[in-house]
């Protein structure tokens, strides 16, 4: 994102306790307001991250916690107003720039990462790391890319209509001979 994110609360790396530190993010009216807008949502109607802020392998920070919030999207059949409860867990590392452990990008710039690996930890610059920021990516993963209000179904007549598709019925040969009756195969 280029932009700045829709909720930023910084936290100094250097005041972190060495038992770790708590934080509850809480989002205003006018931070619902813009996470609504930056992610295409009807509305955010609440938003709270709390989370667990604690050094982590010499010099590195994990942030650990849960993003829970009440969305509004529109159904991608019915376009009627969908409501989503979030409650994803958090889980992220960051290392500061230099760090031994932040991971070395390949000659092209890649980034291999093993699926059976932990994840790589995240760079930070300066003193400081935004955990409203990764709340936000977190609450980001884990809007429903398609919501569908209960019981929208897409007709069979409107798929092969909108998109062409032939119906699970159809055979192939029965498609390639439509398609050559329109001039559209070659013979």
């Amino acid at each position: 994102m280029s932009e700045p994110f829709p909720i930023s609360r910084t936290i100094d790396v250097g005041s972190i306790p060495a038992g770790g530190t708590e934080r509850r993010i809480v989002a205003n009216e006018t931070e619902r307001a813009a996470l609504a807008e930056t992610f295409g949502l009807l509305g955010v109607e609440s938003f709270i991250a709390d989370l667990t802020i604690s050094p982590w392998r010499g010099g590195g920070v994990a942030v650990d916690g849960r993003v829970q919030a009440h969305i509004v999207q529109r159904c991608v059949v019915s376009l009627v107003p969908v409501d989503q409860d979030i409650n994803e867990p958090i889980a992220a590392r960051f290392v500061p720039s230099g760090s031994p452990l932040a991971h070395v990008a390949g000659e092209r710039g890649d980034i291999v990462v093993q699926v059976s690996e932990e994840e790589p930890p995240d760079v930070f610059q300066g003193h400081s790391i935004d955990i409203g920021a990764v709340a936000v990516e977190y609450f980001a993963l884990a809007i429903d890319p398609y919501p569908r209000a209960p019981g929208a179904v897409i007709t069979s007549a409107f798929a092969e209509k909108e998109g062409g598709k032939p119906s699970a019925t159809e055979s192939p040969f029965a498609v390639l001979a439509k398609l050559k009756k329109r001039g559209g195969g070659k013979a």
